[in-house]
């Protein structure tokens, strides 16, 4: 009989992707996978993009982070940009968040090498205002949110030109507009303002499960949309253990 590998998809990121099974966004592209793939959760709380290549470029880290099991890789999630337009100490500068991307989308595809590709999400939109109060009601100081809905959208604009560049030279990196999926088409140029998009967040940053939801069809809008979806599509991949009926003779 021939051994097969279970295949997987590899999520990285940071609150925004560790948080994914509470959101709900992890945990549904988990079920669409199940017994075909496993989903992999390296979501990295408080992580900005220089964090993350630290761990990349040092051999052992790097091994804790990245998989090592023997299946293939499907495909990458990688959403980062949240805290480095934060202020001290996680803010990263837009020149080196834009530089750190790159390197990381670099070294994503020269070790784990994603049949499908790495999916792109970018920062999503910030509300101001649930940000502030939920830092109230914790008891932390509003002023220490250091992220504004401008300073978000200015990472957000300067992934999706990475994932642009990115795609045009390799043709294996895809975005996801988070700014437009949660806006539509004001995301470039509506300010802030409350609105009904506010209530697809918990604190004014991460997902409630209604943004995680959102999320979630949009990722997988572009996985379906995505020039390798015949390789990544669940219903294009076998079991990886036979189904019960075949243990009993065919019957249930």
């Amino acid at each position: 009989m021939e051994k097969k590998e279970m295949q997987y998809a590899l999520l990285l990121g940071d609150s925004l992707t560790e948080q994914g099974y509470e959101s709900g966004w992890a945990s549904r592209l988990s079920k669409r996978y199940v017994r075909r793939a496993d989903v992999i959760n390296r979501g990295l709380s408080g992580y900005n993009t220089r964090w993350v290549l630290d761990i990349l470029k040092d051999d052992v880290r790097r091994q804790q982070l990245l998989p090592t099991q023997p299946g293939k890789a499907l495909f990458v999630t990688l959403m980062l940009g949240s805290n480095d337009c934060a202020g001290f100490p996680q803010h990263v500068s837009l020149d080196e968040y834009d530089a750190n991307l790159r390197a990381i989308i670099d070294t994503v595809r020269k070790h784990v090498c994603p049949v499908g590709g790495i999916f792109l999400l970018s920062p999503p939109p910030l509300d101001e205002k649930g940000r502030l109060q939920w830092l109230r009601d914790v008891g932390c100081d509003p002023n220490s949110c250091g992220r504004s809905f401008e300073s978000m959208r200015r990472y957000r604009d300067a992934s999706l030109r990475v994932g642009a560049e990115e795609y045009e030279e390799h043709g294996d990196v895809f975005t996801v507009d988070l700014y437009r999926v949660f806006l539509g088409r004001s995301a470039d140029t509506v300010p802030y303002a409350e609105g009904s998009w506010c209530e697809y967040f918990s604190d004014g940053l991460h997902f409630n499960e209604n943004g995680g939801r959102v999320v979630f069809e949009a990722l997988w809008c572009a996985i379906e949309k995505s020039v390798k979806a015949s390789h990544i599509l669940p219903d294009r991949l076998p079991y990886v253990l036979p189904p019960h009926e075949t243990l009993v003779g065919g019957s249930s």
